[in-house]
């Protein structure tokens, strides 16, 4: 393999590692965003339990984080096989850093801007689709109590339509394959963080009964 791809490769993944949920929390509040909380150290989780434009900020960079890496590398003339891995593993930065024990956020915001590179177009219809069932529901709760998570139910939402559309005949099989990698990985990753949250209620109720 050339050895500029394989720079652009590492790069993107070490360029996908930066959290910054957790260090802008953690400069504003002095706080680890993981200890608020669902604990995830993602956009929407500093967007309730921080502040709403701090969550908005993070979500866009991390956007930026899947889009700017595949930029570059196209720019540099890197061929669609490579781009694939790139996109894939700007992804694998944010949800499994080196750098945090390989305990990252879901990668919802970093898939979205790296599925924006690939096919603006059908990925700006997906998001703005999604965003509007998430907020309904939203406003839906509000008014009328529940325990379901709107975001959650819009996440999934999303994760379907990316995978309808590798049955579309006008999107490139690149993008096709790369929409079946990203939700494969955010999917993998959202079970990762169910585990992680049952393990971290297990241990403290365990820590409970000791006590008394």
């Amino acid at each position: 393999m050339n050895s500029l791809y394989v720079v652009f490769i590492l790069t993107s993944y070490l360029f996908g590692t930066v959290n910054f949920a957790i260090l802008f929390t953690s400069f504003k509040l002095g706080v680890d965003i993981r200890n608020l909380g669902d604990h995830n150290p993602g956009a929407t989780n500093v967007f309730f339990n921080v502040g709403k434009r701090l969550g908005i900020l993070v979500a866009i960079l991390d956007g930026l984080k899947g889009f700017i890496p595949l930029f570059f590398a196209r720019r540099a003339g890197v061929p669609d096989a490579i781009l694939l891995i790139i996109g894939a593993v700007v992804i694998l930065g944010h949800d499994y850093p080196v750098f945090y024990h390989f305990k990252g956020g879901t990668g919802i915001s970093t898939t979205a801007g790296a599925a924006l590179f690939f096919a603006p177009g059908e990925s700006i219809m997906i998001l703005l689709f999604v965003t509007l069932i998430a907020y309904s529901l939203l406003f839906l709760k509000n008014k009328r109590g529940g325990s379901f998570s709107p975001l959650e139910i819009g996440e999934s939402i999303g994760y379907v339509c990316f995978l309808l559309f590798l049955f579309s005949p006008n999107v490139s099989n690149v993008t096709k394959i790369f929409y079946f990698l990203a939700v494969l990985i955010v999917v993998v990753r959202r079970f990762d963080r169910v585990e992680q949250l049952f393990s971290r209620n297990n241990t403290g109720y365990d820590q409970e009964q000791s006590t008394k």
